[in-house]
C-alpha cells in the first residue's frame, strides 16, 4: 500500500471508531514506516513530553498521525491492560495503575498456511469452553498469524482484588498454552508482560497489507484470509465488545495456582525490589529531583 492508502484506510469511519473505543484506557503504540538509525522501524510509545500515547476519540487518530506524519505512521497497537490513567511514564509500569487485562495468546503459522492458524484458534477456543469462557472469546487476525484473545472484563472485579490483574493475564494464558497438545501447522504463545501490545482492531499490519479483523468463535468456522483484505475487510463488530462478567473467575484461580505470578517470587520475601518498582521509584526520584 503506498501512503496515501494508508492514510486513507484510517480515515474511514468505521475503522476510527473501532479503533478509539478498544484503545480507550490503553497505552498505545504507532508502528511506522520510517527506520531508525540501525535500520529498524520506529515503534513509537511516548510523546514529545514522555507520556504514554493514548487514543480516547476517533479525532485522536487524526492527531497522532499528523504530529508523526514524518514517520508514516501504519500499524496501531494497544495494550492488553486497561489503566485507571495515563497521564504520565510512569503510569504504564505502575501494576496498581492496572485495573484489568486481557489474557491473549498469539499464534503464528509454521509454513504459511492460514488455516492451520484457524484450526489452532478453534482448538483454543474449545478448550477455553471447556473452563468456562464461552461469551468472553474472539478471533482476531493480526496479519501473518492470529490472537485469541479473553475480555478483561470475563474475570469479576472481586477475584481482580484477590489476584493481581496482571496475574490472571499471565497465568490464564500460560496455563492454557500447556494444556495445549504440540502438533499441527501453528505454534502457540503466551507473551503477556507489563508492557505487551497488540494490534488493535481494524488497525493494517505493520508490514503486509492486510487488516485486523475479528470474528466470534461461532463465526470462525466460515473465516477466509480474504476478509482481511484492506478494499473490502469482514469484521464483526462485537467479537471484542462481547463478555459474561465473571465467567473467567474459576480459571483465574486455576490457572494462578498452577502457575504463579507473573514475578516469580514476586509474593515471596526478597533481597531487591521486583523490576518494575525499582523502575517507578527511580523515575519518581528524578521527577522530584526536577
Amino acid at each position: 500500500m503506498e501512503w496515501e492508502d494508508v492514510l486513507e484506510h484510517y480515515s474511514r469511519k468505521d475503522v476510527k471508531h473501532e479503533i478509539a473505543e478498544y484503545c480507550a484506557n490503553r497505552w498505545v503504540a504507532l508502528h511506522c514506516e520510517e527506520v531508525d538509525q540501525k535500520g529498524n522501524k520506529i515503534m513509537l510509545r511516548y510523546d514529545a513530553k514522555r507520556r504514554p500515547l493514548r487514543i480516547f476519540s476517533e479525532d485522536d487518530i487524526q492527531c497522532l498521525f499528523s504530529e508523526y506524519v514524518k514517520y508514516k505512521p501504519r500499524a496501531i497497537y494497544a495494550s492488553a491492560h486497561i489503566y485507571r490513567t495515563l497521564e504520565s511514564r510512569y503510569n504504564v509500569i505502575d501494576r496498581e495503575n492496572i485495573i484489568a487485562s486481557s489474557p491473549t495468546l498469539d499464534i503464528d503459522c509454521k509454513d504459511g498456511d492460514w488455516r492451520n492458524v484457524v484450526e489452532k484458534a478453534m482448538q483454543i477456543i474449545k478448550l477455553l469452553e471447556k473452563y468456562g469462557i464461552v461469551n468472553s472469546v474472539f478471533f482476531k487476525w493480526s496479519g501473518r498469524g492470529a490472537h485469541v484473545h479473553i475480555h478483561q472484563e470475563a474475570f469479576s472485579k472481586d477475584m481482580r482484588k484477590r489476584i493481581d490483574p496482571l496475574d490472571i493475564a499471565y497465568s490464564v494464558a500460560k496455563f492454557i498454552v500447556g494444556k495445549l497438545e504440540p502438533e499441527g501447522g501453528a505454534v502457540v504463545e503466551a507473551i503477556i508482560d507489563i508492557q505487551r501490545v497488540f494490534t488493535a482492531p481494524l488497525s493494517l499490519h505493520r508490514e503486509i497489507d492486510r487488516v485486523a479483523v475479528c470474528v466470534l468463535p461461532e463465526n470462525l468456522s466460515e473465516f477466509h484470509i480474504d476478509w482481511t483484505l484492506p478494499e473490502s475487510f469482514q469484521h464483526f463488530p462485537n467479537a471484542w465488545r462481547r463478555f459474561s462478567p465473571g465467567e473467567g473467575d474459576e480459571l483465574a484461580e486455576r490457572a494462578f495456582m498452577n502457575v504463579g505470578p507473573y514475578f516469580s517470587g514476586r509474593h515471596r520475601k526478597r533481597k531487591h525490589k521486583p523490576l518494575d518498582k525499582e523502575i517507578l521509584d527511580t523515575i519518581k526520584r528524578l521527577e522530584n529531583n526536577q
